[in-house]
């Protein structure tokens, strides 16, 4: 192995003289001392910089190379005067200290053609605008590196269109203050009430809210280098608009009393990214933070101080908005489906699925129906889990959405779905599309047989064949179809696509009780053909009856005794959705 490792530095050596050039004077690359961990280092003489400064590059071999990259440093540091300069070291891939990696060639080869972009934009005669982009455009990453991180968490639940001062609420749920606390802001303090009602199930009992936090939308770029103390305001303020550095100034000498408050500044021409400062006063407890906002809260005096700040911090800073929580999604139809409304019957193991499917995908408005309790035998493919043992399965799985999605209205009804139907029909009336996925006849034919009439409504219904191999969805647009013509009149489908000894159906210990085995992966393959559906549905990209299967890996059915009757899958593959019209009569 030592061997090998030899091999590799020396092939990496050689790499490197041969990159540079046969022709490169010994008094440029020179070898140099290692340091501990090192097998091998040279040093190369750079030419004079746009600062005036000879510099020196640093190639270090580690002793495990090529795993680890080259370790490569300037002498003197160039930090906060060439781009992709840290205090130690220089940064090839971005500040996320992402390797480079191939062989050791590939490696030395990479890294100088990284290091001569780096030396062009800097030495003399280099364009000075272009070495200002390049900065620019990772500046963040250079502010957080010169300050300590908060270990105060923040969520944004609205990005103001002007500057403006923030409320603030602390995070009830939490309240054994350890310094790890999240404080809840917004320019509007009925979004922060609305989000407490939300997550607590009840009104918000709050105190005036304060205003620990200001949003600054910048105009222009303030310095790399982030000063402390009497400075700092310096830094801030010629880059934002008059008015907004005197509202600016008069909420911080307002807020001078406080232990911790944020300064969140919109950066321009970055498509609305957001730096956060923690400006933390002088306090016995440095990183403990104050709570915000709460009647339960033990009130603290704070001691009013006329210093400036003695620490400046970074925090991170979630924006939960729809569109930042949705931005990823590239072309979906987002937008549309926040208004679309969804009821969903049975929140089972592959109800559940969909509901968070759907959930993730934008879906505004998302009502749930199912009188069953969650017990152990749920665990191993319900979205739920342990601590929802023996609640409801409705409430909890709208617990466990508004809490993670808080951009969807979830309503839970625990009752069966003719109760709804007879009391709630404003439910129904106003949906655009009705899911079923209990697996019960007969709610199946209650409903088919409210869709034959007519509705307003698209209906989706979707189960899962037993060991979940096969899933099904059967699918009718707005108006009267009725697809009862696919089952007998005990509810079996006539057109199963595996055959299994009882049906496939585990009988329990208990009064005409039993369960379809499946697994979780089974039941989420499954699941995601459903949301698929009804996202397609939502957006009028189907608009015709359908019947769809989701066929995956039926060679395994014979080892659980089962016959697989549905087509042949083609040559490698594992996995199917077929997509079907109706069959007549």
């Amino acid at each position: 192995m030592a061997e090998n490792i030899e091999l590799f530095v020396e092939r990496g050596i050689a790499e490197l003289k041969k990159v540079l050039g046969s022709n490169t004077d010994e008094s440029l690359l020179r070898p140099s001392p290692t340091k501990i961990g090192e097998a091998a280092c040279f040093k190369l003489t750079l030419p004079v910089d746009y600062t005036g400064i000879e510099r020196v590059l640093r190639i270090a071999f580690p002793v495990n190379f090529p795993r680890r990259q080259l370790k490569l440093s300037v002498e003197p540091s160039p930090w906060l005067v060439w781009p992709h300069s840290m205090k130690t070291s220089l940064c090839l891939h971005g500040f996320k200290e992402r390797p480079i990696t191939g062989s050791p060639e590939t490696i030395v080869k990479d890294c100088i053609d990284r290091i001569r972009y780096i030396v062009s934009l800097c030495m003399m005669g280099s364009d000075e605008q272009t070495r200002l982009n390049e900065f620019q455009q990772e500046i963040s990453s250079y502010w957080n590196l010169q300050l300590g991180v908060s270990p105060q968490n923040l969520i944004l639940f609205d990005r103001p269109e002007k500057s403006i001062k923030l409320y603030a609420l602390s995070d009830p749920r939490r309240l054994i203050s350890s310094g790890f606390e999240t404080v809840w802001l917004s320019s509007n303090k009925s979004i922060i009430q609305k989000h407490y009602a939300r997550v607590l199930g009840r009104s918000a009992k709050t105190r005036a809210l304060a205003t620990p936090s200001y949003y600054l939308k910048l105009l222009s770029l303030p310095e790399l280098y982030i000063p402390q103390n009497e400075n700092f305001l310096q830094w801030i303020t010629p880059h934002v608009s008059q008015a907004d550095s005197k509202a600016f100034l008069t909420w911080f000498n307002e807020s001078k009393d406080l232990i911790s408050k944020w300064v969140l500044l919109e950066l321009p021409n970055s498509g609305g990214r957001i730096f956060c400062l923690n400006i933390r006063s002088p306090s016995l407890q440095e990183y403990r933070g104050p709570r915000f906002g709460l009647r339960s809260s033990r009130r603290r005096t704070f001691e009013k101080s006329v210093i400036p700040p003695q620490i400046i911090l970074t925090s991170t800073i979630n924006l939960l908005t729809k569109e930042t929580m949705l931005s990823r999604d590239i072309g979906s139809n987002t937008n549309e489906l926040g208004s679309k409304r969804v009821v969903l019957i049975g929140n089972g193991s592959l109800g559940g699925s969909v509901a968070s499917q759907l959930a993730r995908s934008g879906i505004g408005h998302l009502t749930l129906i199912d009188p069953d309790i969650m017990v152990a035998e749920n665990l191993g493919r319900h979205v739920l889990g342990a601590d929802q043992l023996g609640a409801l399965k409705a409430t909890e799985l709208r617990k466990k959405l508004i809490m993670e999605f808080p951009i969807i209205e979830v309503k839970a009804f625990n009752e069966y779905v003719e109760t709804v139907l007879n009391q709630k029909p404003e439910i129904f009336e106003k949906a655009d599309l009705v899911i079923n996925t209990t697996a019960d006849w007969e709610c199946e034919a209650r409903l088919w047989a409210l869709k034959s009439e007519g509705s307003s409504w698209a209906y989706l219904q979707a189960w899962s064949e037993p060991y979940a191999y096969v899933g099904h969805v059967l699918f009718a647009p707005r108006g009267a179809y009725d697809a009862r013509i696919f089952f007998e009149d005990n509810g079996d489908f006539k057109y199963k696509l595996t055959d299994w000894p009882n049906d496939g159906i585990q009988p329990l210990p208990a009064c005409g009780e039993s369960f379809i085995p499946g697994g979780a992966i089974g039941i989420v393959n499954i699941a995601s053909m459903v949301a698929q559906f009804a996202l397609h549905s939502l957006t009028s990209q189907i608009k015709d009856c359908v019947w769809c299967s989701s066929i995956n890996k039926p060679q395994d059915t014979s080892r659980l005794k089962g016959k697989y009757l549905g087509p042949e899958l083609p040559k490698g593959a594992q996995q199917l959705i077929l997509e079907r019209e109706w069959p007549s009569g």
